[in-house]
C-alpha cells in the first residue's frame, strides 16, 4: 500500500509547483494530498500559527515577499520541511550538516526520492523539539550569513579596496570582467559572474543576463522592450544596453518591487 502524505507547498512560481507535483506523482510508493499552497511569507506565517495538519512541507527559499527563513523567526514550524531553491547558499549547506535536506532547482527525480527517504528516516526517530531547534538554528545562520562587502583591485601598481555600496554594475567584455563604480571609474576584476552571483547580496544585486550584474541602487528606470523583454536605464551609462529576457522579466519585477 502506498505511503500517504499530506503536503504543504510554499512556492511563488506556479510552474515550479506544477513540476514538483508532477515529479511526486511519478513515485509509485507514494500517494499525497496538497493540503494548501502559498507563495509568500505572510500567508505562510498566518497558516502555521493556526495549523499543523500536514506531514511535510516543500518550501522555496526566495518567495514573493522575502526569504522563507523569515517564517521561522515569526512562528514555530513543527512540520518537517524540505527546502527547494535555485541557489546553493552556505546557509543551506549548514542546514544539510544538521541532518535535513534541500532540492536544487530544477528538481532531479533521484534527489527528490532521496530527500523523501531522509525525511521518512528522520521522522521515525527525531523528536519534534529537536527538529524545531534545527529550524531556529537555520534561521539564525541565514540572518548571520556574510556576503561580500568589498573588492580588492589592482590600480596603478597598487591595490585599493572598493566597498560594494560603491558598485553600479559588473560586466563581461572580451572574456574579462570589469567593475564600474557609481562615480564611473572602472576596474578589472578576476571573477566570473557565476561566482559573484553567490557572493553578492541577492537583495541588492541582480544577474540581468550573461553579461551584466547590476546594483539595485544604480537602476534609474525600467522600460518595456521588444517581444516582452525589459531594458534598464542605469546610471552611470553601461557600455551596452542591459536587457532582461522575456523569461526573466517576471522574476526581475518581483525582485525590483521588494
Amino acid at each position: 500500500m502506498p505511503l500517504s502524505l499530506r503536503i504543504v507547498i510554499i512556492e511563488d512560481e506556479e510552474s515550479a509547483v506544477n513540476r514538483l507535483i508532477k515529479e511526486l506523482k511519478k513515485l509509485e510508493a507514494l500517494s499525497f494530498e496538497v493540503v494548501v499552497s502559498f507563495e509568500n511569507v505572510q500567508d505562510s506565517v498566518e497558516w502555521f500559527r493556526g495549523n499543523n495538519e500536514a506531514d511535510l512541507v516543500f518550501m522555496d527559499i526566495q518567495l514573493a515577499d522575502g526569504v522563507s527563513f523569515e517564517i521561522f523567526n515569526q512562528v514555530d514550524v513543527t512540520i518537517p520541511v524540505i527546502f527547494t531553491t535555485a541557489y546553493d547558499e552556505y546557509a543551506l549547506q549548514a542546514f544539510k550538516v544538521n541532518g535535513l535536506d534541500y532540492l536544487l532547482k530544477p528538481i532531479d527525480p533521484t534527489e527528490l526520492k532521496s530527500a523523501l527517504d531522509k525525511f521518512l528516516s528522520q521522522s521515525r526517530i527525531q523528536p519534534k523539539d529537536t527538529y524545531q531547534d534545527q529550524l531556529k538554528q537555520l534561521a539564525s545562520d541565514f540572518k548571520q550569513e556574510k556576503y561580500r562587502s568589498s573588492f580588492l583591485v589592482n590600480f596603478k601598481q597598487k591595490m585599493i579596496m572598493i566597498d560594494v555600496k560603491e558598485v553600479a554594475f559588473i560586466y563581461i567584455k572580451e572574456r574579462g570582467a570589469f567593475l564600474r563604480k557609481k562615480d564611473n571609474k572602472e576596474y578589472v576584476i578576476e571573477f566570473f559572474l557565476d561566482e559573484l552571483e553567490k557572493q553578492l547580496d541577492p537583495s541588492e544585486f541582480y544577474r540581468a543576463n550573461r553579461q551584466f550584474m547590476v546594483a539595485r541602487s544604480s537602476i534609474v528606470e525600467i522600460e518595456p522592450y521588444f517581444t516582452g523583454r525589459l531594458i534598464l536605464n542605469i546610471n552611470p551609462e553601461p557600455p551596452s544596453p542591459v536587457i532582461i529576457s522575456k523569461e526573466k522579466a517576471s522574476d526581475f519585477k518581483r525582485w525590483a518591487d521588494y
